[in-house]
């Protein structure tokens, strides 16, 4: 431009009248931007608080939620406690009729008799499987004790003691050598009882049972394993075989789909993991419980 060229002839050059044009423009430019930033900035704004409402809206709901299904359970624990009382009474009535002779004698009236039994039975165990799944995952403890693993699966066996299952229900050689467990042996029998149950209802007459327990190759869990030579688990049914309210659809089984559900509950509730898998004839349900100390005992 025919001016010097030391560095501060730019810089005196852009202070000249013929630049005020240059200037002017680049003024808009910077006027533009920052009214595009201010325009964005309040809509940010407007969104944080609107996002604020949701959240505050959403966190009522979520209170009230919790509130509906605390209610509920509650609600579920009252109607189970009553269902429990009378099909006890149904039970033990049906019972007592059968031991007169003059009906024990009408082919018709025991037979009957016996199925009103058996049905009460049955929805006694679903009842209680109900009522103490509602137990732990409201977060109660298990009453942890020194429990026999030997004396657990021995007692398990001898509930099915009738003699249709005497000969289909055994033990492993393995269970006697297992150490102590500080766990609620309550609810572990339940768990075992769910599982040889389901093992016997979903299967045929024919199908055997076989409980057991080792020490975990870790040596810091007890392996529990239910195995059967029955039909096995449909494959697409594994991934959710212990969701709640998950059955095999067999109409024999009359099955809710709370007792596996309930198991892995149980197992979790004492730090262990459960799993089920098919054999090459039947399925085995394997579960862990972790073998601590016994002055750890939180009874």
């Amino acid at each position: 431009d025919g001016m010097g060229h030391g560095w501060w002839s730019p810089i005196a050059h852009s202070f000249c009248l013929d630049m005020l044009a240059m200037g002017l423009v680049f003024v808009e430019i910077g006027a533009l931007n920052a009214s595009f930033y201010g325009y964005y900035r309040l809509k940010l704004a407007a969104q944080r608080d609107r996002l604020a409402e949701l959240a505050e809206m959403l966190k009522r709901n979520n209170e009230e939620l919790d509130r509906l299904e605390l209610a509920n359970r509650r609600t579920s624990q009252f109607m189970a406690h009553d269902f429990k009382t009378s099909l006890g009474c149904v039970a033990g009535f049906a019972t007592q009729l059968l031991k007169r002779p003059e009906l024990q004698e009408d082919h018709e009236v025991a037979g009957a008799l016996v199925c009103i039994r058996r049905q009460a039975n049955v929805m006694m165990g679903n009842v209680v499987d109900l009522l103490e799944f509602s137990r732990v995952r409201e977060g109660r403890q298990p009453r942890m004790k020194p429990t026999s693993v030997a004396e657990l699966l021995e007692e398990v066996v001898s509930d099915f003691s009738l003699p249709a299952h005497t000969e289909r229900i055994t033990l492993g050689g393995n269970y006697g050598s297992c150490p102590r467990l500080v766990a609620d042996p309550r609810l572990l029998r339940r768990v075992l009882c769910n599982l040889v149950s389901n093992a016997i209802k979903h299967n045929g007459p024919d199908t055997r049972v076989q409980l057991d327990a080792q020490v975990a190759a870790s040596r810091k869990e007890i392996l529990f394993s239910c195995c059967d030579d029955g039909a096995g688990i449909p494959r697409e049914l594994l991934p959710s075989i212990f969701t709640v309210f998950t059955t095999t659809g067999d109409s024999r089984s009359e099955s809710t789909g709370l007792g596996l559900a309930f198991c892995k509950t149980v197992v979790e509730a004492h730090g262990g993991r459960i799993r089920c898998e098919n054999l090459q004839r039947g399925a085995r349900f394997l579960f862990v419980i972790p073998l601590r100390e016994e002055h750890d005992n939180d009874e």
